[in-house]
């Protein structure tokens, strides 16, 4: 395992965490290419609920790609091909990840940190975060995969003005755009992730499951799509946690989900 990328299990919560401190966080090419087989891992594990990404340390979460590399990773047209579909296999496995996963974003959160983030399920910040997407002042341009995902999140109104203008947004300003669902003090962060979490993890796993494979049926409205999100709303139907979830309300108590 690279040491830039670390797990952490903490009860049903499995963590993984951006950790080049010293750099902000900022993602290299094997990072991204590790990002997915992490990824499987915490998906295979039965024990784990719920995923977490998020960055070393109080400064970012990640300042973006690690623009030192460029000169060796995207020079030529070839490198620039293995480096997009490194970043795109990554942002890929977090959005088919069969179980909820979390953005734990303080701090900076730039470029590929935006990428990163908008691939997972639900976004937290820090008071103190702040997000942009600079490639209109790097001279590159994010591709209709990138562009699909931002949009898909922000609506094309607010993707336009993140893309064209490269500004800064503040914390305040991405939660009112949607870009993150929840904002908390700096001091509060890291309680109010570990409560999210423990009450996403609560819920029935095949549920939320099925519930991520619906919402990309609706978004992408592939046939293959809308078949997978169907068989596994059928599966709920006939689960046990269904039959602990009706159970559980009858008998007036929190419901203990097993995921089968």
């Amino acid at each position: 395992m690279t040491s830039k990328l670390i797990t952490e299990h903490r009860g049903p919560i499995g963590y993984l965490v951006l950790n080049t401190p010293q750099r902000r966080n900022a993602l290299s090419l094997d990072m991204w290419q590790a990002i997915p087989g992490f990824v499987a891992q915490f998906e295979q594990n039965a024990e784990i609920r719920c995923l977490v990404i998020t960055g070393a340390g109080t400064e970012a979460f990640a300042a973006g790609a690690d623009i030192s590399e460029f000169e060796a990773n995207r020079a030529t047209e070839e490198a620039a091909k293995i480096y997009d579909n490194a970043t795109r296999m990554a942002v890929s496995s977090i959005i088919a990840c069969a179980k909820p996963v979390v953005a734990a974003i303080r701090g900076i959160c730039f470029g590929g940190g935006v990428a990163l983030a908008t691939a997972c399920d639900l976004r937290l910040a820090s008071a103190d975060a702040r997000f942009c997407i600079p490639a209109a002042r790097l001279g590159i341009a994010y591709g209709t995969g990138g562009t699909s995902r931002l949009v898909q999140v922000l609506g094309s109104n607010v993707a336009a003005e993140m893309l064209i203008t490269a500004r800064v947004y503040s914390a305040h300003e991405a939660l009112a755009c949607g870009l993150v669902h929840q904002i908390a003090t700096n001091t509060e962060f890291d309680g109010i992730v570990e409560s999210y979490t423990a009450a996403i993890a609560a819920n029935a796993p095949l549920s939320m499951t099925a519930t991520k494979r619906a919402i990309q049926a609706v978004l992408t409205r592939s046939p293959s799509a809308i078949s997978e999100a169907e068989l596994a709303a059928g599966i709920c139907a006939k689960s046990l946690d269904y039959e602990e979830g009706r159970a559980a309300f009858m008998q007036k108590r929190e419901p203990r989900f097993q995921g089968h």
